[in-house]
């Protein structure tokens, strides 16, 4: 079997298996190498199991999310004072997700902080405490507006058939189960289903256009995101050896 191997004080994870808790010593987004280049990305699968060698993405985007309300909240502080959007929320969805000012109140926008956790009333409009992984450097007063994001890693899906919800973060390696966590190919030679398009070796690789999970072939100047570089030509419904460089 290929495992990761970390420092002696990290457990060693199968790269082909998915579980029901992360690995001792990892976070979601935690990004570790294999042989010959490739890298790998621990993420939390989203709300429909992964299928081996499909392209995937981030969790649609909430905007709800977006340019949310803040409490007065202290220089120093651990957490900041946020009013929920219109969904329960769990703690787990948001470990390692950002946060950052989107209209000032007192602090510079693009100020931006990682979530470790959030504690609260985590029901729809309810007042969260998102503790950040380090002080705030400046003081929060309710004129303040944050995007308060998941990690591109947590409830990863299906790259969609045609417009983007997200941004592509990797392939599938395994049938993984939904919601549990899993490793996700982003970066080195790896394998991924391929749709109907038109493409030779050497062509540039994008997120779907018409079948999804397929990568296909990108199109500068197009609203599909580059994922790598195909090493064989076109074979529709089919894995095809690419160079993935997501990462």
């Amino acid at each position: 079997m290929a495992f990761i191997t970390g420092t002696p004080t990290l457990s060693r994870f199968d790269l082909y298996t998915s579980n029901a808790t992360a690995p001792s010593g990892y976070s979601i987004g935690a990004l570790h190498f294999g042989v010959n280049g490739k890298a790998f990305r621990l993420s939390l699968v989203g709300a429909s199991a992964l299928v081996m060698g499909n392209l995937l993405q981030e969790s649609a985007e909430d905007t709800s999310y977006e340019n949310m309300a803040v409490l007065a909240t202290a220089i120093g502080s651990e957490y900041l004072n946020v009013t929920n959007g219109t969904a329960t929320i769990t703690s787990a969805q948001f470990e390692g997700g950002s946060i950052s000012v989107y209209t000032a109140g007192g602090v510079a926008v693009g100020d931006e902080y990682t979530i470790t956790g959030i504690t609260g009333t985590l029901t729809t409009g309810g007042a969260l405490q998102v503790y950040l992984d380090r002080p705030l450097r400046a003081a929060f007063t309710t004129s303040a507006k944050v995007n308060m994001k998941r990690s591109p890693w947590s409830g990863v899906i299906q790259a969609p058939a045609t417009t983007q919800t997200g941004i592509a973060v990797g392939v599938a390696l395994a049938a993984s189960t939904l919601a549990q966590y899993a490793w996700v190919q982003s970066k080195g030679v790896g394998a991924v289903l391929s749709d109907g398009s038109t493409f030779a070796v050497g062509s540039d690789l994008g997120t779907p256009s018409g079948t999804a999970g397929c990568a296909s072939v990108y199109v500068a100047g197009t609203t599909h995101q580059r994922i790598g570089v195909s090493r064989q030509a076109a074979a529709s419904a089919k894995c095809i050896s690419a160079l993935i460089q997501i990462d």
